[in-house]
């Protein structure tokens, strides 16, 4: 798609350096879900970089696109849906390790400006809905902070169960398992689509009609430089529905061109036009 010129990508877009290197949070329960003291330490610009190596995905309304930086992950929040629009990350092996699964309630991003609603682990609670992680709980286990980043409720979607926890996360150890047994580097951005008119749960958090993944798959340390028009793009598009948990998840493969089209955004702009195209239309055989 048509890039946008650098003041038109900068004009209204909220920017914060998310202090993601220690964080203490304290006895969670399902109506207080902890608290959080961010000391002020930056995110290393290269980080960052690494997550965002193919563009920061945008549309044509920056107002509702706040960016969260962490050195785990990147995430445009919407204020008004209280959800992602996506959330950027790289994966390889290295990113996995030993350490368990957080074992509190999702965590309440305190990191979100002033005055603006902070969704809570109980605002899931009986609806019906899982908290659908973006970043995968086992895709952060180097150490106790990486996971616990992923437990931020603004890296959480609502899926229903047989999406969460059957085909999506079947797509979730294929990447895994490219990761670990393949030596793959991954390059993966997340998120809702949303088609008027949507739920909300409880009144605050918009339910996506489906979710989307797309994944750029590259040999271990490879970067945007590397990348060619026979680079691999894995594109999904799941329907937020039950009745799915045993499906197959090339199922539901399409093209990031079709993404784009269902949710204004346009991903992998650092790409040179040429290969960006190519990349974009390319489908994963079924």
């Amino acid at each position: 798609m048509k890039k946008a010129s650098t003041e038109t990508v900068m004009k209204g877009v909220f920017l914060t350096i998310i202090l993601g290197t220690v964080v203490l949070i304290y006895a969670c329960s399902d109506d207080d879900p902890g608290t959080i003291i961010n000391p002020p330490v930056t995110v290393p610009s290269d980080t960052v970089g690494l997550h965002l190596q193919f563009g920061t995905p945008e549309d044509g309304d920056p107002s509702d696109d706040y960016l969260l930086k962490r050195s785990q992950f990147v995430i445009s929040y919407n204020k008004n849906r209280n959800v992602a629009n996506w959330v950027s990350w790289n994966l390889n092996a290295q990113w996995f390790g030993d350490e368990p699964r957080f074992s509190g309630s999702f965590i309440r991003d305190t990191l979100l400006p002033d005055g603006w609603y902070r969704v809570n682990h109980s605002d899931y609670t009986n609806t019906g809905f899982n908290r659908g992680h973006m970043v995968r709980s086992e895709e952060r286990t180097r150490n106790a902070l990486d996971n616990r980043t992923t437990f931020f409720m603004t890296n959480v979607l609502p899926q229903t169960p047989d999406l969460n926890q059957g085909v999506w996360l079947d797509f979730e150890y294929w990447c895994e398992d490219m990761c670990k047994e393949q030596g793959m580097e991954l390059y993966i951005i997340a998120g809702g689509i949303f088609h008027p008119p949507h739920d909300m749960l409880k009144g605050v958090v918009a339910v996506p009609d489906s979710c989307f993944k797309i994944v750029v798959m590259m040999n271990h340390g490879e970067r945007l430089g590397d990348a060619t028009a026979q680079t691999s793009v894995i594109a999904v598009s799941m329907p937020n529905i039950d009745g799915i948990r045993s499906h197959d998840w090339e199922m539901y493969t399409t093209t990031v061109d079709a993404i784009e089209l269902a949710t204004g955004y346009d991903f992998l702009d650092l790409l040179p036009d040429g290969i960006e195209d190519a990349l974009e239309a390319q489908r994963h055989p079924i």
